[in-house]
């Protein structure tokens, strides 16, 4: 029995720990040239409507924060912009580990144990899309989808996915070209 329950705890702790880390996505126009984007301007300045103001404000932050280490500066008009999108959608996880521990009933016969967790589960996606301002073309497309626990997220979460999404911002030269 105590096995059982180390096992159900270690799965419980490895299923939790999946969720933790987001997973990151990207695409790149293999045409468009990273390597003259010195400057930014974002693609629209309100936050949408039905979005968080507080949320979109600690994103557009921490872009700006990521942006500002690789050598990017804002400028009123930059030669890229920068677009993005939150957004969420749930889901129903059901797991089972199966038929375990056999024992023998009273009223006769052999049984077992059946577990069977069902979870509703909300993923959050944050898009960062990347434009040629110049041609207003789309160059750049990341996207993080993780596991949400709470509506509202701490600047420090935040940080953490936007600087997973633009991991790959400007992409490798193998990529771009």
């Amino acid at each position: 029995m105590r096995m059982q329950a180390a096992a159900l705890a270690c799965f419980a702790l490895l299923t939790t720990s999946c969720a933790t880390t987001p997973k990151v996505t990207y695409d790149a126009d293999p045409s468009a040239d990273f390597s003259r984007f010195r400057t930014y301007s974002w693609a629209y300045t309100a936050a949408p409507a039905g979005v968080n103001p507080l949320l979109t404000q600690r994103v557009k932050t921490a872009v700006e924060s990521v942006l500002a280490t690789r050598g990017y500066t804002q400028a009123t008009s930059g030669e890229f912009a920068i677009g993005f999108t939150l957004g969420s959608r749930d889901r129903v996880e059901v797991s089972s580990l199966g038929t375990y521990g056999p024992y023998f009933r009273p009223w006769g016969g052999w049984g077992g144990y059946n577990q069977v967790d069902v979870r509703n589960i909300t993923d959050g996606t944050l898009t960062i899309d990347i434009y040629d301002a110049a041609s207003k073309a789309p160059v750049w497309h990341g996207t993080a989808t993780q596991e949400v626990t709470s509506t509202t997220l701490s600047a420090e979460k935040v940080t953490a996915v936007v600087t997973a999404v633009l991991a790959n911002f400007p992409p490798p030269a193998a990529a771009a070209k």
